[in-house]
């Protein structure tokens, strides 16, 4: 098995777009190559052995190419959410006696119209009563201008408080053969500043900010934001389910933070269907609690099987923390 080009540079690609190549196999050998299959590193990558004589149609494996024939192999890269420089591998497998997984190779790295880093805010295990802040970076292509008009998120939950503008050197492209060397060229965007207030209570952070630019082809984008804001207590798990016939407890353990003075005033189910109870044992630091839960043996007919335990402290800020039950029938 022969390639005279077995690797393939794309160089720079705009995202969006499916790119396609094509390999051209040869049989140099003295008899017949099996083709018995072409495969590929990941499934953003999709490559195929031509059928002789058709312009897009798969072979069926195994693939006879006799002595001085040849065939194609079209390879196609899905560069939609995958931005960024990519190495991509296509193995030949065949009877070829000194190399029977052949590889091609494939390189590319993927440019967006605008580039968000990062993609997502996630803000897990912020402190109550403690702002957060965190910088979104958003730059055209090179070359390109770029404005930032507005950003707002939907919720409220956090603020966008300052839009900055930035220009930055793009690096330089690598130079193709026959060609002068490409110059630096300049990539322009504004880095955004937001901010979780103090005042966001515990429990989940879900929002979204919407940015409104001067790009043609990306004229809003939409940035999620998901996170958390702790209290004092922390418990894992949040959700448990039992089994059916499932005999043994689940212990959820409760994290206190400071322990100093924390109690539990009481645990309860809902529905009546978990059993909970408080154990608490003495710590270096302080006493420790867990909930111990169990559900009843024979769930009511009519019942999803779905429960809360709520746990009662003496804490100001989580008079209550709840735990997500689901029994199956």
């Amino acid at each position: 098995i022969f390639c005279a080009s077995p690797n393939w540079d794309f160089h720079d690609v705009d995202e969006g777009p499916d790119i396609i190549h094509e390999f051209h196999i040869r049989n140099k050998g003295k008899s017949i190559l099996k083709v018995t299959n072409v495969g590929t590193s990941c499934g953003c990558t999709a490559a195929f052995l031509k059928k002789k004589g058709s312009k897009d149609e798969p072979a069926t494996y195994p693939v006879e190419i006799p002595a001085g024939s040849g065939g194609a192999i079209k390879v196609t890269y899905h560069t939609s959410g995958r931005p960024g420089h990519a190495t991509k591998v296509i193995t030949i497998s065949s009877n070829d006696p000194v190399n029977p997984n052949f590889q091609l190779k494939i390189d590319m790295t993927v440019v967006r119209d605008v580039d968000v880093q990062p993609d997502r805010v996630y803000l897990y295990n912020v402190k109550f009563k403690e702002a957060h802040d965190t910088s979104i970076k958003i730059l055209g292509k090179p070359g390109v201008p770029l404005t930032i008009f507005s950003a707002e998120s939907s919720n409220k939950a956090v603020t966008v408080t300052s839009i900055a503008p930035v220009t930055e050197n793009a690096p330089a492209a690598a130079p193709v053969s026959g060609q002068a060397s490409p110059k630096d060229e300049k990539r322009y965007g504004a880095t955004l500043m937001v901010s979780l207030p103090a005042t966001q209570p515990i429990g989940t952070v879900t929002d979204e900010i919407v940015v409104k630019t001067s790009s043609s082809k990306k004229p809003e984008i939409r940035i999620q934001v998901m996170g958390k804001v702790v209290g004092r207590v922390q418990y894992q798990p949040e959700f448990f389910s039992f089994s059916p016939h499932q005999d043994s407890p689940v212990t959820i353990q409760l994290t206190v933070d400071p322990p100093k003075g924390f109690q539990i005033r009481d645990v309860k189910s809902v529905k009546h269907l978990a059993r909970p109870f408080i154990k608490k044992t003495r710590g270096p630091n302080g006493d420790q609690f867990s909930v111990i839960a169990s559900v009843v043996k024979n769930l009511p007919k009519d019942s999803d099987g779905k429960d809360q335990i709520i746990v009662e402290t003496n804490d100001v800020d989580q008079k209550s923390v709840t735990i997500e039950v689901q029994a199956q029938k």
